[in-house]
């Protein structure tokens, strides 16, 4: 168990980095990429699913009405990372399209500061 949690500790430690990298080129650019968003999305995604299991293992016992519990908490937890992250892949464009829009209105009504 040991191993899993270090094996565990050292993705989350990677998705953290792809989530400064993400972060860094759109201050940079102004732009979310939406390759690496979900390259990010994808490593929460199975690093969500690992500490989920890992916790889970740790819950783990005999009386069989505390392990049905467990399993429905279990099902719904992925199922819930799940969702939220699905529903994550819409935020680059969107937040492409605000930028976008941002931009299109700053050309169309620039500040008059002559006045």
């Amino acid at each position: 168990m040991t191993h899993a949690a270090t094996v565990l500790e050292e993705e989350l430690a990677a998705g953290l980095a792809s989530a400064r990298r993400l972060e860094e080129k759109l201050s940079a650019d102004r732009k979310v990429d939406p390759e690496a968003f979900d390259e990010l999305v994808t490593r929460v995604r199975t690093d969500g699913h690992a500490l989920i299991d890992t916790v889970v293992a740790q819950l783990k016992t005999s009386d069989d009405q505390r392990g049905e519990v467990i399993r429905r908490y279990t099902s719904d937890a992925h199922d819930a990372l799940g969702s939220v992250l699905n529903l994550a892949r819409l935020v680059p464009d969107m937040a492409n399209g605000l930028v976008d829009r941002l931009a299109s209105s700053a050309s169309q009504n620039p500040a008059s500061s002559d006045k």
